[in-house]
């Protein structure tokens, strides 16, 4: 065969060029955080500061609460005491301003007696502001009687015929029916009346039982 001609032969390879080489980009690495960190390596432990002792709690300071100043008065020196005397009892004579009287009366048959004409007794005691009145005579008293009894002929009042002044406040008195009437059996029913010669005045209902 005949040999291929130049013109034939294969193409001529081109030349090869030099190829830059590769620019590399940079890597920027990670910090490894604990979590990341290897396995092989050693756990970085984070050293932490001793916490600061807590200071203690100041008190609160309050601030000062200005009261208002008042000038105390300087007392003055108590007066002596003295004692008054104990008054005496002094009674108000007279018309409109007198003291009034009281009386209370006890009575008692005594001898009286359905029939007879004895004397009854009666008992009287005369005060004012608890005081005994004594100065009394037979004329500062006034006897009633009221309700006559049945088969009664005369009452007895006024008829006042002994009279006794004991000087304690206390007086007696002695009654039986006016004109010589015998008494009878009832409860007889009086209003005493007393009244002083300074115009002091007082009175009492009594009740004489005869039988």
């Amino acid at each position: 065969m005949a040999k291929k001609s130049a013109s034939q032969k294969a193409p001529a390879k081109k030349p090869l060029t030099a190829k830059k080489p590769a620019t590399k980009k940079p890597v920027f690495m990670k910090k490894a955080t604990p979590q990341e960190a290897p396995a092989s390596k050693k756990p970085v432990v984070a050293k932490t500061k001793p916490a600061a002792a807590t200071p203690a709690l100041k008190k609160t300071e309050l601030a000062p609460v200005m009261k208002p100043v008042f000038e105390e008065s300087v007392p003055k020196p108590a007066a002596p005491v003295v004692s008054a005397p104990t008054p005496k009892l002094v009674m108000k004579t007279g018309a409109g301003g007198a003291t009034s009287l009281t009386i209370s009366a006890q009575t008692s048959a005594g001898a009286a007696a359905n029939g007879n004409t004895h004397p009854a007794n009666i008992l009287a005691l005369v005060s004012s502001g608890g005081w005994p009145v004594t100065e009394l005579t037979k004329d500062h008293f006034t006897l009633m009687e009221y309700f006559e009894v049945p088969g009664q002929q005369a009452p007895f009042s006024n008829n006042i015929t002994s009279f006794r002044n004991v000087g304690t406040g206390a007086y007696l008195l002695q009654v039986k029916p006016i004109n010589g009437a015998p008494w009878r059996t009832g409860h007889h029913l009086a209003q005493i009346l007393v009244s002083s010669s300074d115009d002091r005045q007082g009175q009492c209902a009594a009740k004489l039982i005869i039988r």
